[in-house]
């Protein structure tokens, strides 16, 4: 009988690890951080449905790079990294299509029925200011507030010194407070 392994965020395993470990662990290394990426990938894609297939494709990315994670940070930290990444290309991908849909005259689909669920005006106003801030200003909110990275780990991520994330956080308070204190005086 095969014993099942569980991990959890203290063992700090590395995804390189868990991928020689086989696919069983893999599974429960995937398993473990899983709701982390879909959520980081939610609240930086703005609640959308390419949250899945950003989610799948962080994975995939572990899987393959798996031996170039370095131990340099943790392995929720490197997946947090990767998830920006993805959630970035899947962005751009967006924009494009849009753009591309415009010329031929193309609309949106009708809205997913998830996004139709009744949700309370300030935290919908609130999610709408958050995805309106430009996607670098928008990814140190998500990472800061909500991730609760500290700036040192948002700038490893990054690429960026923590005067950079700190700047950027500042520039976004500031936009968020401007437009949430305009929209509750309307």
């Amino acid at each position: 009988m095969q014993r099942t392994v569980v991990l959890t965020d203290r063992e700090q395993i590395s995804p390189a690890q868990a991928a020689l470990d086989g696919r069983a662990r893999f599974e429960q290394w995937v398993a473990l951080y899983q709701p982390r990426v879909a959520r980081l990938a939610q609240r930086l894609l703005g609640w959308r449905a390419d949250v899945d297939d950003v989610v799948q494709d962080v994975f995939l990315a572990a899987l393959s790079h798996a031996e170039s994670f370095r131990g340099e940070s943790s392995p929720w930290t490197w997946l947090a990294a990767i998830t920006i990444n993805r959630c970035r290309r899947q962005q751009r991908r967006t924009m494009l299509w849009r753009k591309v849909a415009g010329w031929f005259g193309a609309r949106d689909a009708a809205p997913a029925a998830d996004e139709q669920i009744q949700e309370g005006e300030v935290n919908r106003r609130v999610r709408a200011c958050v995805f309106a801030l430009p996607e670098k200003e928008r990814e140190v909110v998500v990472l800061y507030y909500l991730e609760q990275f500290s700036a040192a780990e948002i700038g490893r991520m990054l690429g960026v010194s923590v005067n950079v994330v700190d700047v950027r956080l500042h520039r976004a308070r500031a936009k968020l407070k401007r437009d949430l204190a305009e929209w509750r005086w309307q």
